[in-house]
């Protein structure tokens, strides 16, 4: 199996944020080696997608409870968090981003393989190949991320959350976060190969 393509040098740092899992799509694949970002991924290279496009601060206050600021970044370098209004509450704080790459989650999943205080879920995503969200505790510190993949757009979705936290509305949040992220990447068919010939 051939090596994983690296992953945005902004993918690696939220999910080292997040400190819940290693994103699997910033490492090598089963057959080993290493990669290079700096080589293998132009710098200047346009953004072809962020997340932000199907989420907004309205749907995080819905799901999750706080009232959030959006911070999009830019064209050519999107960002994708929400940062909570009060920032004095204790509110969680959350964190999109997405890699184009072709193969699959559960190949991927393997790849990684999986912290041992974690907690592993694959809920049923609408329109998507492939769910996972991971759940984990560290100190008084609930982070739950979510992975979804629609052909070959893998979005990820970090959640930070202070004590005290509601850990069954955090997780049952992300899934509907999840689900919006499916079916924006469905609709604009975003996860569509390059390589793919019409039917």
């Amino acid at each position: 199996m051939r090596d994983l393509p690296p992953s945005p040098r902004h993918l690696r740092r939220w999910a080292a944020a997040a400190a819940v899992v290693p994103l699997g799509l910033t490492l090598a694949a089963c057959g080993g080696g290493s990669t290079d970002a700096s080589s293998a991924m132009p710098s200047d290279k346009p953004a072809l997608w962020n997340p932000c496009d199907a989420l907004s601060p309205a749907l995080i206050e819905q799901e999750l409870g706080p009232r959030t600021r959006e911070l999009d970044g830019t064209p050519t370098a999107p960002d994708c968090r929400f940062v909570p209004l009060d920032k004095k509450a204790g509110d969680p704080v959350v964190s999109a981003n997405y890699q184009l790459t072709p193969g699959n989650l559960g190949q991927y999943w393997k790849a990684m393989g999986q912290q041992k205080t974690a907690d592993v879920t694959r809920p049923k995503i609408a329109l998507a190949d492939d769910a996972r969200v991971v759940t984990s505790v560290k100190g008084h510190q609930l982070a739950v991320t979510g992975f979804v993949q629609n052909g070959d757009l893998y979005q990820v979705i970090n959640i930070v959350d202070p004590a005290p936290y509601d850990k069954a509305r955090t997780e049952k949040g992300i899934e509907a976060l999840l689900t919006a992220l499916s079916k924006h990447a469905d609709e604009t068919n975003a996860g569509a190969s390059a390589s793919a010939s019409p039917s």
